[in-house]
């Protein structure tokens, strides 16, 4: 029994080990009263087998950012694999990723959400879970000029009129993607 306790565990650890989560870009846009998330999500299949794995992806939501609203789950177009919803909760969405051997899979994933205050989160730090630094990490944030940037999740490195853009390689997040704002008349 303990040998097949065993070797059900080294077949977990092969299994997880298989599918692995090199990238995102997410592109936020911050408009009065909501923001929205469209972000492609790179995965790769190293093994020999397909893959099928269920997959959490949490959302804050607390009495100021509101349950969010999934408007896309799907599988890029040049892109191996499928995707099926499993649920929605307050906290995030749950589904099914499939990905078939030695593939790669881009999953497009886009949800708004309401706000009643003045910040907005998203969760970066779960990338973590994955046992490695994520090896490409692009995130852009379009504000709609009403609105004023008060705090920012990191420190600017590329910015137009109403966009900030940050890179990021071998990149590890230590903290969430959280930012404060404000009407811009209210300044």
């Amino acid at each position: 029994m303990k040998y097949l306790f065993l070797l059900f565990l080294l077949s977990l650890a092969v299994f997880c080990a298989a599918l692995s989560f090199e990238g995102e870009e997410l592109q936020f846009t911050l408009k009065p009263g909501y923001w929205q998330l469209d972000g492609l999500y790179y995965f790769a299949n190293y093994a020999e087998t397909s893959v099928s794995t269920p997959i959490f992806f949490p959302v804050p939501v607390d009495s100021l950012c509101l349950q969010p609203e999934l408007l896309t789950l799907e599988i890029a177009e040049d892109s191996a694999g499928s995707v099926k919803l499993l649920s929605q909760t307050n906290t995030g969405f749950s589904f099914k990723l499939e990905v078939p051997e030695l593939h790669n899979c881009t999953l497009h994933l886009v949800y708004r959400q309401q706000l009643k205050g003045d910040k907005a989160s998203y969760i970066i730090t779960s990338a973590k879970a994955w046992g490695k630094p994520l090896e490409y990490a692009r995130y852009s944030l379009w504000v709609d000029p009403q609105l004023k940037i008060g705090e920012l999740p990191f420190p600017v490195q590329e910015r137009d009129a109403e966009t900030y853009t940050w890179e990021f390689y071998d990149f590890v997040p230590e903290h969430e993607f959280s930012l404060r704002f404000t009407k811009a008349d209210s300044m």
